[in-house]
């Protein structure tokens, strides 16, 4: 009997990818050309504390993509095109840009920002 965990896990990420994902480009900060990724767009809404001290709600977007589906870590100013519409790949709050959503690392959280095309 193998590790049930890693095999549900693994499942579900096959699960979002054939029916919870829409194609998108990934590009690199600098590259001219993209590739196209399957990814899940999720809407974050966290709090911001500016130097005011007023706190703001503010909003970003996650993507979520299989691990396999880029071959390096996400960098801050890579971009995904989805929908005719740019998001910009930063960090968000203390967080790096991206994170695992799993402990099998199957599937990446990427934070971006939208800006213009």
């Amino acid at each position: 009997m193998g590790n049930m965990i890693a095999n549900g896990l693994t499942w579900l990420e096959r699960q979002r990818a054939a029916h919870m994902s829409s194609p998108a480009v990934y590009r690199r900060a600098g590259a001219d050309l993209g590739f196209g990724v399957d990814v899940t767009q999720t809407q974050v809404r966290y709090e911001r504390l500016p130097p005011d001290g007023a706190p703001v709600e503010a909003r970003a977007v996650d993507f979520l993509l299989a691990a396999a589906a880029v071959s390096e870590n996400p960098q801050p100013g890579d971009q995904i095109e989805i929908g005719g519409r740019a998001f910009e790949v930063t960090p968000l709050g203390g967080e790096p840009c991206w994170r695992w959503t799993d402990a099998g690392h199957n599937t990446r959280r990427i934070h971006a920002r939208e800006v213009s095309l």
